[in-house]
Order: structure tokens, then C-alpha cells, then sequence
């Protein structure tokens, strides 16, 4: 019988996904490569059914919000329910055959498994601040080996569970995040009291790991994050990049700079934008890909100041929301450099992203940017505005920089390509004595 690997689906449920969603793609994709199967726990708040093929239709339906008084009622009733049987039991998603999924690909993409919960993961933590204990669940198909991608204070019963904490950003830079502190705090302090292990995705988040919650050195382990791309996508032509570039965009092939990610505190957006207007580039727009996020007000209203605009030094800022992936590859292929001077990382996959693809990264002297860029990047002081527009200003006018670095990105970024990974992950479960 193949050992099942599950995966939480908090971030796999997003449709343009984030950070932590390719870190649960690549994890599931390298998984079922070494050869087992996979599966996923949703929370999707769709309904459910005893007839198996309703069931599936309900699962795929677009999500809903229902009402205050109903959904607290239900909270009331779960954590009773809780409380008796100690465990919640996700329902499993049969595979009928006769939906189409080609526009779900998101939620189905090298799945063995999937089961569901409604909002199971906002329970988890109203349960937790309700009792201080985890949530305990149970599957039909128990996984040996559960993984959870995020703070999730969820307990897979009868499996190992491995709970992977990408950063401690909610702790170095509290000004920057806001999430539940005292909880999170608690529910770390838990996983390393009762948790199988603890996976993170670079030597700089691991010693920090170590060093503020005092973890045992073989409790901690890294295994960096995986970067992939299909084939098609990375090796796309560059004829077919520049027309995608100047018919969907109108930019030009290799003459604007790019950024992309949230806007939050920690991406630190408004300095770049000020480091941007200093720099000597002229003919170069800023191209910033982003969806709107929290606590940024400057940022956003500096943005909505000076987007499409024609600035001085014939310089201009677009801003394009989030797109498919395949568009979003050509925008970084295409520009002369991804300019990302975030304050704080657990990994940085725009970096490696960006590297992967040859496209020349100016980054931030962040530790765990540092460990993933190493020599292929320019990398300044991310608080300092003036040598962030030097080096802006450096790529804009020198070609063999450019051509260094984009000879560069390729070499370093395949430490971290889906292959190394795949290896790394191998040799991690042998540790526990899972063998294919």
C-alpha cells in the first residue's frame, strides 16, 4: 500500500495563490513524483451531500459567506461537537469523472485525495483560543504523513504530523504583520512541545527558529522552497515574450523594471517607488503586479498618485493586478530587472523566481534574501533609498552588468529547482523511515 502524503489547502484554495501556495503545489508535485500519493484538507464553504455525485457538484461550486448570527451558532455547535468527540471528520470529495476542472486546475493539480471541511481552518483557531488545545481530525484515508504549510493549530490523528513555519517576521518585525501574535507564539511553543517536526525554508529562518524559541537543533529542519516553471513557460521564446509584453502590456522587451508581490509593511514598496524617482533611468517604467493588502495606505496612495502618469525623466509607474501565470512569466522575462528590497523574508521565491528565468535581481541585505540570491544578485541595504535608485540607476546603463547577472541567476537558482528538492524531501522522509 503507497504511503499517503496530505497537505493542508488553506493557501491551495486561493485562485492567484501566494507564497506558501507554491510551497504546498511543489511539495505535493514532489511527493507524488517520488512516488505517493497525495491528498489535500480543504476548508471551502460549500455545502455537502450523502449522494456522492452532489457531493463533488457542491465542492466545486463557488464559495459562500453566510450570515453572522448563523455562522456563529454553527462555531457554537463545532466546538461543542468538538469538545464530545474530540475530533472533526472532513468529508471526502469523490472524482466522478463528468465535471469539467479545467478551470480548477488550482485545486485538483497532483491530488490523489481531497477532502473538505467548511472553514475548518477559522475553527481551528477560535477552537485553539477556546481551549488551548489543538484541533483533532480524522481521516477516512489516513495519511502517514500530514503536513501543515502554516500556523495551523490542527492535529491529523493517527498520522506524523510536520509543520513547516516559513518565517518569524510576526516577531523580528511585529510593525509588519498582523497577525495574532500571543497565539501564534503559543501555537509554535505547542508544535515544538508535541509536533512530529518542524520544517522552514532557509538557514536564516532556521536559526531563528532556534535561537527565539529555543528548539532542539533536530526538531528544526530546512529544506529551502522549491522553484518551478513549466517548460513551455520558462523557455518560452523570446519573440513570443516580446509580443505578449507589447500586445497585452504595451511594454517593451527588456526596458522597464518590475515588481511584484503584496503590498504590505514588509515589501517595503514606498521606498522603492522614492528610490525609482531618484534613479538615473529615464525611458524605463516601474511595472508593479499586485493585489491590494493591509496596512499600506502611504504605499497605495502613493501609487494612485503617480501611476500613469507621464513623470519627469520620462519615467512612468504601472500598476497591473494579479494575472495568470503564464502572463506574469513573460513580465519577468521580459524586464530588466525584478527590483524586490523587501525588509523581511522567509525564503524570497520572487528572487529565485526571477533568477531562475535569467532575469537580473536587485534585492535586500535581508539574511535570508542573502542566502537565496548569494552572488547573482545586486543586494543594498533595503532602509536605504539612495543606494537602491545607485543600483536602479546600474542596470539601467550597464549592459555586462546585466548580462553577469543574467548568466548568473540561472547557476544559483537551481539549488533550489524542483529536482534538489524532490531529493531533499526523499531523504527527509527516509529519516523517518518512509522508502519508496
Amino acid at each position: 500500500m503507497p504511503t499517503k502524503v496530505f497537505v493542508d489547502g488553506l493557501n491551495l484554495a486561493l485562485p492567484y495563490g501566494t507564497g506558501i501556495a507554491s510551497y504546498a503545489h511543489s511539495l505535493l508535485k514532489s511527493t507524488q513524483e517520488i512516488g505517493y500519493k497525495t491528498g489535500v484538507i480543504y476548508g471551502r464553504n460549500v455545502g455537502n451531500s450523502d449522494n456522492p455525485a452532489l457531493r463533488e457538484i457542491l465542492f466545486f461550486c463557488e464559495e459562500s459567506s453566510p450570515p453572522r448570527i448563523k455562522k456563529i451558532f454553527s462555531t457554537i455547535n463545532k466546538i461543542v461537537s468538538q469538545y464530545k468527540k474530540n475530533k472533526l471528520i472532513p468529508y471526502k470529495i469523490p472524482n466522478n469523472n463528468f465535471i469539467d476542472k479545467k478551470n480548477l486546475r488550482y485545486l485538483t493539480d497532483n491530488l490523489d485525495y481531497i477532502y473538505n471541511y467548511p472553514n475548518i481552518f477559522n475553527f481551528s483557531k477560535t477552537y485553539y483560543k477556546s481551549s488551548s488545545k489543538f484541533l483533532n481530525i480524522e481521516i477516512e484515508d489516513k495519511p502517514e504523513i500530514m503536513h501543515w504549510t502554516h500556523l495551523i493549530p490542527i492535529r491529523s490523528v493517527g498520522s506524523i504530523n510536520f509543520y513547516t513555519i516559513h518565517d518569524l517576521v510576526p516577531f523580528t518585525h511585529p510593525y509588519a504583520d498582523r497577525s495574532d501574535k500571543v497565539m501564534n507564539w503559543q501555537i509554535i511553543r505547542q508544535i515544538i512541545e508535541n509536533g512530529d517536526h518542524i520544517l522552514t525554508v532557509s538557514e536564516a529562518s532556521r536559526q531563528d527558529i532556534l535561537r527565539l524559541f529555543k528548539a532542539p537543533e533536530n526538531q528544526v529542519t530546512n529544506l529551502y522552497q522549491a522553484v518551478g516553471f513549466e517548460d513551455a513557460l520558462k523557455n518560452r521564446p523570446e519573440h513570443l515574450v516580446e509580443r505578449d509584453l507589447n500586445g497585452l502590456f504595451g511594454l517593451e522587451y527588456g526596458h522597464y523594471f518590475l515588481f511584484y508581490g503584496s503590498i504590505e509593511p514588509k515589501k517595503n514598496v514606498k521606498r522603492l517607488i522614492e528610490a525609482y524617482m531618484a534613479a538615473d533611468c529615464p525611458g524605463y517604467p516601474l511595472v508593479i503586479v499586485s493585489g491590494r493588502s493591509w496596512s499600506a495606505e502611504q504605499d497605495h496612495a502613493l501609487i494612485e498618485q503617480l501611476k500613469d502618469r507621464d513623470l519627469p525623466g520620462k519615467k512612468k509607474i504601472i500598476q497591473l493586478d494579479y494575472m495568470p501565470r503564464s502572463q506574469l512569466v513573460s513580465l519577468i522575462k521580459g524586464a530588466r530587472a525584478l527590483v524586490f528590497p523587501s525588509i523581511a523574508e522567509g525564503f524570497g521565491l520572487p528572487v529565485a523566481e526571477a533568477m531562475s528565468l535569467g532575469t537580473p535581481v536587485i534585492s535586500s541585505t535581508h539574511p535570508a534574501i542573502q542566502e537565496i540570491a548569494g552572488e547573482a544578485a545586486l543586494l543594498v541595504d533595503p532602509y536605504d533609498v539612495d543606494a537602491l535608485a545607485e543600483a536602479i540607476s546600474a542596470i539601467a546603463e550597464d549592459d555586462n552588468l546585466v548580462k553577469t547577472l543574467r548568466q548568473r541567476g540561472p547557476l544559483q537558482a537551481e539549488q533550489f529547482s524542483m529536482e534538489n528538492y524532490k531529493n531533499r524531501l526523499k531523504d527527509f522522509y527516509q529519516e523517518f523511515g518512509f522508502s519508496i
